[in-house]
């Protein structure tokens, strides 16, 4: 259930992505500067396509791990409040430097639309914790007393300074180990169709703040996602964010109208509804299917996509400067993509974009196969490298 890629990417801490009733920890971060850089905590629910969600105990969890169980969604299918994604314009930020953070997150419950508020949070932002523990930041009152309502217009958005110290105050190196000095820096963030509020906790690790109904009900993962995003600053080492330039579906260039990318898509994203097409347009004709009964399994007709990266773009060519000062050697970016749709289903839902040994992947598109109802739907291509970089783009395509 887990693809096991190391560096940025959503990690999901349960055994399934839209996990309810158990909150599961982060594994503890460490400095070997392979960033899982967007962590989030779930709670314990797994739903099965042909059935309302079912809540499991951890232990029958486990057994349907190992063998049989009911047909569970894939984290690629979106049907409740995710986080996708959080980018940051300075993936490796210096000392001084303004960080800019941006969210990618859909609504896609069958609740949503524009009665269903959602609250974006976000704190202000945990330099150093002792032990570069994410969870030693909960004792500061003001890191997680401060996960407010930002900008009403632009919630998706945060910003912070890096302090200048934010390297030279860290003790030196005594472990005799090659890692050059570095600073760290923690936000955290939730999305909550609800109303965030500070809860008790009973252990040192467990996450303060909840997502509450006007009843004053605590709401699960299908209205409620948190976590943290955390960036790493090197003396005189930096990062850039993948770059994707286009979208082609069934071998077709998409037209700048027939995709987004980046901040384009800001609008088309989070609860707000998908844009129709005409189908008669020559222009946009490709991305209309035909629905197929199977619903988005492999029987159906797969329709092959991809976002378009650049394998000469420097940006993308990055080489992995940390890894190369502890190595001794070149060492590139491992770099994959994450796909996402909100109906209908992929062939494969992450593929693999560059290896830090054998270098760029051109098969990294994958396949896409019809819902059986029709209507407008999404795919999200979120692309991440494994030192904090991310960019997305996404489409939308209509099946009649």
């Amino acid at each position: 259930m887990r693809v096991s890629i190391p560096g940025d990417r959503l990690r999901w801490t349960g055994s399934h992505p839209n996990a309810v009733g158990v909150i599961e920890k982060a594994q503890t971060p460490r400095p070997d500067f392979g960033q899982r850089t967007a962590n989030f905590w779930t709670f314990t629910r797994w739903r099965s396509r042909n059935s309302r969600s079912v809540q499991l105990g951890i232990g029958l969890v486990s057994l349907f791990l190992l063998g049989c169980g009911p047909d569970f969604d894939p984290p690629s299918e979106l049907h409740s409040l995710r986080v996708l994604a959080v980018e940051k314009d300075v993936p490796y930020a210096q000392p001084g430097d303004t960080v800019n953070l941006q969210m990618l997150w859909q609504d896609a419950s069958p609740l949503a639309g524009p009665e269903r508020k959602i609250e974006i949070a976000w704190s202000p932002p945990c330099f150093d914790p002792p032990g570069d523990l994410y969870y030693a930041c909960f004792a500061d009152a003001n890191t997680i007393g401060g996960m407010i309502k930002r900008d009403a217009n632009q919630p998706e958005r945060f910003a912070f300074d890096v302090p200048l110290d934010i390297i030279s105050r860290r003790p030196p190196v005594t472990d005799g180990s090659k890692n050059p000095p570095y600073g760290l820096t923690y936000v955290f963030f939730a999305a909550c169709a609800g109303e965030l509020t500070l809860v008790p906790t009973s252990s040192e690790t467990d996450f303060p703040v909840g997502c509450k109904d006007p009843m004053g009900n605590s709401l699960g993962a299908d209205d409620f996602v948190a976590g943290y995003t955390s960036i790493y600053s090197f003396e005189g080492f930096s990062n850039h964010n993948p770059v994707i330039k286009g979208f082609e579906f069934q071998g077709q260039a998409l037209p700048d109208s027939g995709f987004c990318v980046g901040d384009d898509c800001q609008p088309l994203a989070g609860s707000a509804p998908a844009v129709d097409f005409d189908c008669d347009d020559p222009e946009q004709s490709v991305r209309c299917i035909p629905t197929c009964a199977d619903d988005g399994d492999p029987s159906c007709t797969g329709y092959a996509f991809r976002p378009t990266l650049d394998k000469n773009d420097p940006a993308n060519q990055d080489q992995d400067d940390v890894s190369a000062a502890l190595l001794g050697r070149q060492v590139g970016e491992q770099m994959w993509i994450n796909y996402y749709t909100d109906a209908g289903g992929f062939k494969s839902p992450v593929r693999l974009l560059n290896d830090a040994t054998n270098g760029w992947n051109y098969d990294y598109g994958t396949e896409f196969y019809a819902p059986k109802d029709p209507g407008l739907l999404r795919i999200w291509a979120v692309a991440h490298d494994n030192r904090g970089g991310t960019a997305w783009s996404g489409i939308t395509l209509k099946a009649r």
